[in-house]
């Protein structure tokens, strides 16, 4: 005859007790099991989201040629330009800039204005469209999904078609590894991340 154990809730029933104690530790395995692998899948937005094409993720040898590709002229293998013919004898200048060594792997991209008559602000002109997505992919990284303090405290502005800015245009720690920057309107922009080692 088997003897079952006395699962009896009363003081000093040891067989009660470890099964108690079991099932807490499941919870919290659980729990930081999914807190880890949330963590994870966040950082790999972050390793993967563009900019012109490029992002953390793309190995530093294959930066060139897809930026290349793109009408980038190689100034050296952390910097890129480019023009693009606007009205009125104004231009688009573009400018991509990589950082990359032991401590940080930075990719920082430019869009300004020059000839003509530049207004800095941006006016009632919309922000391009071949930007939009990318500014709107950022903003989405950086704002939603947060407490209003962590939106009060990265200083995000509304989103509109005129302006997407986050943190006065300074870089904004997201988490112990990720920086992101966002300031973007008409007339210019500065879209950056970075990771720390």
């Amino acid at each position: 005859m088997i003897k079952r154990p006395n699962l009896s809730v009363r003081p000093g029933n040891t067989a009660l007790r470890w099964i108690a104690c079991l099932g807490i530790a499941c919870v919290l395995i659980s729990t930081a099991t999914t807190a880890a692998q949330s963590a994870n899948g966040n950082d790999e937005s972050f390793r993967h989201i563009e900019i012109s094409g490029i992002s953390l993720a793309t190995p530093f040898d294959q930066i060139a040629g897809i930026l290349t590709a793109q009408g980038y002229t190689e100034i050296n293998s952390r910097l890129f330009t480019k023009q693009g013919e606007l009205q009125n004898n104004r231009r688009t200048i573009f400018r991509i800039e990589i950082e990359d060594d032991a401590n940080l792997h930075r990719i920082t991209y430019h869009r300004s204005l020059s000839g003509g008559r530049v207004k800095t602000a941006g006016g009632d002109e919309p922000i391009p469209e071949y930007e939009t997505d990318m500014a709107q992919q950022f903003y989405r990284l950086m704002c939603e999904n947060i407490s209003k303090d962590e939106m009060k405290e990265s200083q995000c502005e509304p989103s509109t078609a005129y302006s997407i800015k986050v943190g006065n245009g300074r870089f904004i720690r997201i988490n112990d590894r990720y920086s992101m920057q966002l300031d973007v309107t008409a007339a210019n922009s500065t879209i950056g991340i970075q990771y720390t080692h």
